[in-house]
C-alpha cells in the first residue's frame, strides 16, 4: 500500500466545526469561525511542507554541485596533463606502454538507499503514524521450528534473502557445469607433452645452388666431368 509523502491537514475545513455538547448563541458564526481556523491550519501545514520541500531540493542541489565541482577539478587536472605531453620531447617506447597499468576508474556505489536513515522527513513522520505490527515475536518460545513468528507477518530481509539464494544457485550451477567439462585426451607415450621437432641442418651449398638456378644460371651436374678438346681426342684414339 503506497503512503502519501506529504499530506496537507485538515483536508475538510468545514467539517466538525460546531461542537455537539456546547451551547452556542449562533451556529452560523461558530461554523464560520471554525472554517476560518481550519483554513489557517491548512495554510500552516502547506507552509511546513513547502519549507521541507525546498530544503530537500537545496540538499539535492548541494550534492549535485559538489559532484560537478569534483568533476570539473578532474577535468582541469587532465587538461593540464594533456597539454604538458609532447611526443617530440618525451619518447615512450612500446615496451613501456605495455608495462604501464591500464586506467581503472573507482566507481562508488550508493548503499542503503532506502534505509531508515535516508528516509525523508515527511515520509518518516507518516511512517511513525502507522500502526505497529502485532507482537508475534512473543510467541517464538512456543514454536518448535525455531523460526521468527514476526517474519510471517512482515520480513524486511525477504528480497535480500531471495537474491542471495539465486546468487548461490547460479554459483553452484557454474561449478557443476565446470566439473562436467570433458578432459582432453593425452598423447600415448608422450606423457601429455608435445613432441619436439628436430631442426634440420642448413645446407649452404644447396641453398646457393637454388638461388643461382633461380637467377637463370646453369650449373653442371657433379657426376659429369669437364674434358678439354685435346682430352676428348685422346680418349677417342684409345
Amino acid at each position: 500500500m503506497p503512503l502519501p509523502k506529504r499530506l496537507i491537514e485538515p483536508v475538510h475545513v468545514a467539517r466538525n466545526t460546531i461542537p455537539d455538547d456546547f451551547p452556542l448563541p449562533s451556529e452560523l458564526e461558530a461554523a464560520t469561525n471554525g472554517t476560518l481556523a481550519n483554513a489557517v491550519r491548512q495554510l500552516s501545514s502547506l507552509s511546513k511542507h513547502a519549507e521541507d520541500l525546498f530544503g530537500e531540493l537545496a540538499r539535492d542541489a548541494h550534492v549535485l554541485a559538489s559532484r560537478a565541482n569534483s568533476l570539473q577539478a578532474r577535468i582541469d587536472r587532465l587538461a593540464v596533463k594533456v597539454t604538458q605531453l609532447d611526443s617530440n620531447v618525451e619518447e615512450v617506447s612500446l615496451q613501456d606502454i605495455h608495462m604501464r597499468k591500464a586506467f581503472k576508474s573507482s566507481v562508488v556505489f550508493d548503499q542503503q538507499v532506502v534505509s531508515r536513515d535516508t528516509m525523508p522527513t515527511a515520509m518518516l513522520e507518516t511512517y511513525k503514524q502507522c500502526d505497529k505490527p502485532p507482537p508475534l515475536d512473543k510467541l517464538n518460545p512456543y514454536r518448535e521450528d525455531g523460526k521468527d513468528g514476526l517474519k510471517f507477518y512482515t520480513d524486511p530481509d525477504y528480497f535480500f534473502d531471495l537474491w542471495r539464494q539465486e546468487m548461490l544457485k547460479d554459483t553452484e550451477r557454474m561449478m557443476h557445469d565446470k566439473g562436467k567439462r570433458p578432459h582432453r585426451p593425452r598423447n600415448e607415450g608422450g606423457g601429455g607433452r608435445h613432441k619436439k621437432r628436430v631442426r634440420q641442418p642448413h645446407n649452404t651449398r644447396e641453398r646457393q645452388r637454388q638461388l643461382a638456378v633461380g637467377h637463370g644460371e646453369y650449373i653442371m651436374p657433379q657426376a659429369t666431368h669437364y674434358r678439354t678438346p685435346q682430352t676428348q681426342n685422346y680418349h677417342q684414339l684409345l
